[in-house]
C-alpha cells in the first residue's frame, strides 16, 4: 500500500446564477445545469472541499449567492470561492453578515496549501492581480515543505481563442515571474474560459475547467459556443506534490442552447 496519501478537491466554475431561478443565459437555465453537475459531485467520496472559481453569479445579487450555497449545501463539505468579473468581489474580502459564503482563507489540506486570489478588475471582463494580491502570494507561498495550488478566475496563460484571450489576466507576466521563482508552486487552477484544458510551464500545471452551464468552443477567433456538456474537475493532491485530475461531465441534460447567440 502506498504511503503517498492524497486529498480530494472538486472545482466548479462559472455557474452564472441569477436573482430569479427561472432566468436563462444563452438559452440555458443556469440553476438547473448547476443542479445537474452537483448531483454528479454528490457521488464523490471523501471530498475535502469545493473550489468555486468565479462567476458564481451573473448579476451579483445576494439571492444568486444564496441559491448557490443552497444547491451545494447537501454536499456537506466546505465551499471556497474566488470572484469572477460578474461577481461582487467585495464580499470575497469582507463578507457582509448575511452573505452565504465565507471570506477568503488559506486552505491547509494534507501536504498542500491552497491560496485563493481575487483577479477582478472592476468594470472590465479581463483580470488583474493588484499589488495587494501579489503581496498576498509572497506572504503565503512559504518554503516549509508544503506544495502550493493557486486558484483564481481569469486565465493567466493564453487559451488559444483570440476573443477570450482579450479577457485574460492583464499582468500575467508579473504573476508568472513570481510563481515560477517558487519551486513549491505545483499548479494553478482557473475558470472564466468555459473550457477544459491543461498547460505545463516551468514545472507548473495550469488547469481550466468546463462551466456548469454552457461551454465556449476552443481555438476560435470569435465568440463561438460548444455543445459539450457542463461538468466539474476532480483533483487528487498527493503528499509528494503530484496531481491526478480529470473532468467529469453530465450526460443527460437538455442545454437548450441558442446557437445564434453572439455574446452574453
Amino acid at each position: 500500500m502506498s504511503l503517498n496519501e492524497a486529498v480530494k478537491f472538486i472545482q466548479v466554475t462559472d455557474s452564472h446564477l441569477f436573482e430569479t431561478a427561472s432566468q436563462r443565459l444563452i438559452g440555458v437555465n443556469t440553476e438547473d445545469s448547476l443542479r445537474a453537475v452537483i448531483k454528479l459531485v454528490a457521488e464523490e467520496n471523501s471530498v475535502s472541499g469545493i473550489l468555486a472559481t468565479g462567476d458564481l453569479s451573473q448579476d451579483g445579487s445576494l439571492k444568486s449567492y444564496q441559491r448557490f450555497a443552497d444547491i451545494l449545501r447537501d454536499l456537506a463539505v466546505p465551499i471556497y470561492w474566488t470572484p469572477g468579473n460578474h461577481d461582487n468581489s467585495a464580499s470575497f474580502h469582507a463578507a457582509p453578515e448575511n452573505f452565504p459564503l465565507s471570506r477568503r482563507s488559506v486552505i491547509e489540506a494534507g501536504n498542500w496549501r491552497i491560496l485563493l486570489l481575487d483577479s477582478v478588475l472592476p468594470g472590465y471582463n479581463s483580470g488583474y492581480l493588484a499589488t495587494t494580491e501579489l503581496d498576498y502570494l509572497k506572504e503565503n507561498i512559504r518554503d516549509d515543505g508544503k506544495h502550493h495550488l493557486l486558484v483564481l478566475h481569469h486565465q493567466p496563460v493564453p487559451c488559444g481563442s483570440a476573443w477570450l484571450d482579450t479577457m485574460k489576466l492583464d499582468n500575467s507576466d508579473d504573476f508568472l515571474r513570481l510563481i515560477t521563482s517558487r519551486s513549491s508552486v505545483k499548479a494553478v487552477l482557473y475558470g472564466h474560459i468555459h473550457q477544459a484544458g491543461q498547460q505545463d510551464i516551468a514545472n507548473i500545471s495550469f488547469f481550466s475547467t468546463p462551466s456548469t452551464c454552457f461551454q465556449f468552443a476552443p481555438d476560435t477567433n470569435e465568440f463561438s459556443l460548444d455543445w459539450r456538456m457542463p461538468g466539474y474537475r476532480r483533483l487528487m493532491l498527493y503528499d509528494d506534490g503530484s496531481i491526478e485530475t480529470d473532468v467529469i461531465r453530465v450526460t443527460d441534460f437538455d442545454l437548450n442552447l441558442e446557437p445564434a447567440a453572439n455574446g452574453y
